[in-house]
């Protein structure tokens, strides 16, 4: 009940902050402090805790630049050195996660606002705060990145965007696309942007060969739990799909976004039939299409429209609605279930 009492407060939050125009950012902060508080104050809770407080916990041990991506692994050494304790470092990565959304919601125009409280929260705030402490890193500083391109710091935003990647490797999915919903296709000097990205890919891969083949075998062997596994996330981007299809967009972004959406779609779902990393990459292009809409609507110099408003929020709904699911389909099950909510995070250490 207490994830479906957040998903009730960020409609009345984006409700109050519409009446105002959507000059305030004060009922968004109350929401995320409410937020803030489930996910630091927690107990055993989000599937992947357990495992993320082992490892954590390995490093007090001494730092090592294996199996995890190493601004992670530096940003967790650095907390639990500090704290002396797995458990509370690892509430703390939450605590930054929090820290740097807190950073995109005073700087956000009408649009970002409006983003944040109808799709991105609803759809990833349980999951990247309480669970894929990583990819909600590197989540955030891709939401700040794509800021700081729209306010034209396009130098910072590069950097941002980059720094990602040490969070999480699989963020470069997220980069590309974004990268090829705002490029001018037909642009020759675009064509240089490929073998500098394949360039970029081999260095990240040489600094860490052995994550990325123990990645590759654990793909292989870890098929995804049946035919329709990533439904949820299909049905999401298809609305978003649509919304771009019904915008005010011009007609030439319209089948570009779409092309890029709907692509991308249907080979990570295919993908997904065999292996889980489709379902990783499915997640990864629904936090990005979102954004690339975001950019091309700034680059246009428009507001969000009624149509994309409306869809942006039924794909909230229905990301809402999908993880709700999980959490009750999982409850009980594993060291650290997103079901039944324990607020007990640092007791008994």
């Amino acid at each position: 009940m207490i994830y479906i009492t957040g998903w009730i407060i960020l409609l009345v939050t984006l409700f109050l902050t519409s009446l105002s125009g959507y000059r305030t950012r004060l009922f968004a902060a109350i929401a995320m402090l409410f937020f803030l508080f489930l996910s630091v104050f927690r107990g055993s809770v989000g599937t992947d805790t357990n495992t993320y407080e082992f490892l954590v916990g390995q490093l007090m041990q001494g730092l090592s630049w294996t199996g995890m991506e190493p601004g992670f692994v530096f940003l967790s050494w650095s907390l639990v050195t500090l704290t002396g304790s797995a458990s509370v470092a690892v509430r703390l990565v939450s605590a930054a996660i929090f820290l740097v959304m807190f950073i995109y919601l005073f700087r956000s125009d009408k649009n970002e606002k409006f983003l944040l409280l109808s799709y991105m929260l609803p759809a990833f705030v349980y999951q990247y705060t309480m669970n894929g402490l990583r990819i909600g890193i590197a989540a955030m500083l891709l939401l700040l990145a794509v800021q700081k391109i729209r306010r034209l710091n396009n130098a910072s935003g590069v950097v941002l965007a980059l720094s990602a990647l040490i969070f999480h490797y699989s963020s470069l999915v997220s980069l590309v696309f974004i990268w090829a919903s705002q490029a001018r296709w037909v642009k020759a000097s675009n064509i240089l942007v490929v073998p500098v990205a394949s360039a970029l890919v081999l260095v990240i891969f040489s600094i860490n060969s052995d994550y990325f083949f123990a990645k590759l075998l654990s793909y292989q062997v870890s098929e995804s739990p049946s035919p329709f596994s990533g439904l949820g996330k299909v049905v999401v981007l298809l609305v978003l799909v649509l919304g771009v299809m019904l915008s005010r967009l011009p007609n030439i972004e319209k089948l570009k976004l779409a092309f890029l959406g709907g692509g991308f779609t249907v080979v990570f779902w295919g993908i997904s039939s065999i292996s889980y990393a489709g379902l990783r990459f499915l997640d990864l292009i629904s936090f990005a299409f979102p954004l690339a809409i975001l950019l091309t609507y700034n680059r246009c110099r428009l507001d969000f429209d009624r149509a994309i408003k409306v869809v942006f929020l039924l794909a909230g709904l229905l990301a809402a609605v999908s993880s709700y699911r999980n959490f009750t389909s999982e409850a009980g099950q594993g060291p650290s279930p997103f079901m039944p909510y324990q607020l007990n995070a640092f007791f008994g250490e």
